[in-house]
């Protein structure tokens, strides 16, 4: 079985999360590490929003 090294599949989810945190303040929109619990967080309060608006 060939090795497979994650470069390029990390690359395309980092690429994800930043570009969902566009518009975010500071190193949050341009951070992985700042962004990724910031987009998670946001990702959860939209799936309430839109539950609560029903």
């Amino acid at each position: 079985m060939a090795r497979v090294k994650k470069g390029v599949n990390a690359h395309k989810r980092h690429k994800k999360i930043l570009k969902q945190a566009k518009g975010f303040y500071g190193r949050r929109k341009n951070t992985f590490r700042a962004a990724n619990p910031a987009v998670m967080r946001s990702l959860r309060s939209a799936y309430a929003g839109r539950k609560n608006r029903k």
